[in-house]
């Protein structure tokens, strides 16, 4: 960096369509009573924008594309504003009601006619594309879908909801939370440069992580090195080099890599303790 001129950051001021934020955290902890109040909060956010707003609802597995959608949907019946999701011009509702009629997939049969769809990667690729057409001609209102919809296919939407921020990690054998790049590129499908003037984006997540996902709001969050899942065969690499042949070479190594500096900075993030960086 030259520090006569500075690093040009970009942030989201330059985005073509501002973009309003909203964090909710939720206290409570066991499992079903907290998805439930979940699905209460996604759907209160949804009816507020509903016949006004295309959403995007994101959800973190491909079952839980088709039970969100049939929660919300349950909860539009039962309190009589299911219609809400459908536009009044009977050529929207013949075309869902036809699309749905065409579809491989049971839940979008069931779905499609409501004016709520779901995406995601295990769904046909005709219902797929199906879909993103009936989305993006505005027939459907409400998508609930898997974070491929964010990475592969430019759909964005008015506002977007992440219902929820843990997800499982077969490597790793537990519930993690997403990446920062997840959440950027989710929230990014927030707000439409052709027809909007703003774009909303709510994240819904434990209250333990709430604080988190702000400090990655405002870019308080150091860049952290990943160079620890490689240390070994990177000084495997270097042994057979001829750089690293014994233990002082290996940490003067060490030391000229980012990991080093990062270890520092940030100890406990790396497991070391005060006492072991002294």
């Amino acid at each position: 960096v030259d520090l006569k001129k500075g690093l040009f950051y970009f942030d989201y001021s330059y985005r073509p369509v501002p973009l309003e934020q909203t964090y909710i955290g939720i206290t409570e902890k066991k499992n079903v009573r907290k998805l439930m109040l979940m699905n209460e909060i996604v759907y209160e956010k949804v009816i507020e924008r509903a016949g006004r707003f295309q959403i995007i609802v994101f959800v973190h597995s491909r079952k839980e594309t088709a039970r969100t959608a049939k929660a919300l949907r349950d909860m539009a019946i039962s309190k009589d504003e299911i219609t809400r999701f459908l536009k009044e011009d009977s050529n929207t509702r013949n075309i869902l009601q036809g699309e749905a009629d065409e579809a491989n997939s049971e839940d979008l049969k069931q779905l499609l006619p409501y004016g709520i769809g779901i995406h995601h990667a295990g769904l046909a690729r005709n219902d797929r594309k199906v879909v993103e057409d009936l989305f993006a001609a505005e027939h459907i209102q409400l998508l609930v879908s898997t974070a491929t919809l964010a990475w592969g296919v430019n759909l964005p939407a008015h506002t977007v909801i992440i219902k929820g921020t843990q997800v499982y990690s077969p490597e790793q054998g537990r519930w993690i939370e997403l990446s920062p790049q997840d959440i950027l590129q989710m929230v990014g499908r927030a707000g439409r440069p052709q027809y909007d003037t703003s774009g909303e984006g709510i994240l819904i997540t434990s209250h333990s992580e709430l604080q988190y996902y702000l400090s990655l709001n405002n870019m308080q969050l150091p860049i952290e090195s990943q160079f620890m899942t490689q240390l070994a065969d990177q000084l495997n690499a270097e042994i057979v080099l001829g750089n690293v042949t014994n233990t002082k070479e290996a940490v003067e190594w060490l030391s000229y890599t980012y990991l080093y500096v990062r270890m520092m900075m940030n100890p406990s993030l790396y497991g070391i303790t005060l006492e072991q960086k002294k």
